[in-house]
């Protein structure tokens, strides 16, 4: 995994014990953002595929999002933070030299 984010559904609970925690972040998919696009995927994924596994997450979902797991990289974690921290730097500078200008 290079960059960006994985949904593992990890049914036995054994996930981090079979990855390079020092390269990624594990973590429940507690954000509503987070279950908002897991489902769509899902719902998604049923759609092309009419998948019997698609269809048994979504029709148990409150019993079966526990069992997903969200993986990022934490290279990429650390650039996306940088990235966060620089637009909040740029808004900073503007409102500041708006400020300036108009007085």
């Amino acid at each position: 995994m290079s960059g960006g984010l994985a949904y593992v559904y990890d049914e036995t609970e054994l996930f981090d014990t079979r990855c390079n925690l020092d390269m990624v972040d594990v973590e429940t998919v507690w954000r509503k953002e987070d279950r908002r696009e897991l489902r769509t995927m899902i719902e998604n994924h049923y759609r092309f595929t009419a998948s019997d596994r698609a269809k048994t997450i979504l029709d148990e979902w409150e019993s079966r999002l526990p069992l997903f797991v969200k993986v990022m990289p934490v290279d990429y974690r650390k650039v996306l933070e940088r990235m966060k921290q620089e637009q909040g730097r740029d808004e900073d500078t503007l409102s500041a030299t708006e400020e300036v200008y108009h007085g």
